[in-house]
């Protein structure tokens, strides 16, 4: 991808982030993030993480976040360290997972 379309997928992303924050419950990302990885960690940690209506802060936040890390990480991944494609995957899910129980860590 180009400088061109660097830009362009940035700009996506930055436009599609408050529309994710707005959908929080229907965005399967965000609840996979949350319920499935973020919150069992943040539980061995001992803490306990916002549950029912008080949650909808740390998912709308996280819904906000994660799009926007989309075209960095890309840019990472494919420029800088000339990864494959799987690579990509697996640190686009780590770095949101850390960013998702760092959120349910302030908010608990």
């Amino acid at each position: 991808m180009k400088w061109r379309g660097y830009l362009i997928f940035g700009l996506v992303t930055v436009i599609l982030a408050p529309v994710s924050a707005l959908c929080a419950f229907f965005n399967p990302v965000g609840l996979i993030l949350l319920e499935v990885i973020a919150a069992p960690a943040v539980r061995l940690m001992g803490f306990n993480p916002p549950a029912g209506w008080s949650s909808i802060g740390s998912s709308m936040v996280v819904n906000l976040i994660w799009p926007l890390t989309l075209a960095p990480l890309h840019w990472l991944n494919y420029r800088v360290l000339r990864w494959n494609v799987w690579s990509y995957v697996g640190l686009l899910l780590i770095v949101n997972a850390v960013i998702t129980v760092a959120v349910l860590l302030v908010n608990s």
